[in-house]
């Protein structure tokens, strides 16, 4: 007597429908919320930034907004500095960041510095995106 062809696909297609409920389930549950701020997430073990010690640079950092100045009798970047700060953006460690320009009392050039905020206060980066003038 000949098995009817029907009792073969039934079960596959259940097995089918199933594992595919099982998927799109698995997938929604994943979804990030509908929150657009998202918490940092990283760790850096070996963060070669030099820790800011200056407890009144920490806290110009930490509060200024764009274009806010400082001026400094001693920093990491010299004596008697003016600093600007631009506004902070997050980095790709997942950390605040402020590019600042550096100018020297009494002259008229000014260089760049980078300063990522952690959770023991803020710390001079090297800026890898700074341009080297004269090479492409």
């Amino acid at each position: 007597m000949p098995i009817p062809r029907r009792s073969f696909v039934s079960p596959a297609r259940m097995l089918l429908v199933a594992l595919s409920v099982a998927v799109i389930s698995g997938c929604a549950t994943q979804y990030p919320s509908g929150s657009t701020q998202q918490e940092a997430r990283y760790v850096l073990n070996n963060d070669s930034g030099k820790l800011l010690e200056d407890e009144s640079l920490n806290n110009f950092l930490s509060q200024a907004p764009a274009s806010g100045i400082l001026n400094l009798a001693r920093s990491p970047w010299g004596d008697n500095v003016e600093v600007v700060a631009d506004e902070s953006y997050l980095a790709a460690s997942g950390r605040e960041c402020r590019k600042l320009r550096v100018v020297a009392a009494g002259g008229d050039s000014a260089r760049t510095a980078l300063v990522c905020e952690t959770p023991n206060g803020w710390v001079n980066q090297r800026d890898i995106t700074q341009a080297v003038e004269g090479r492409y």
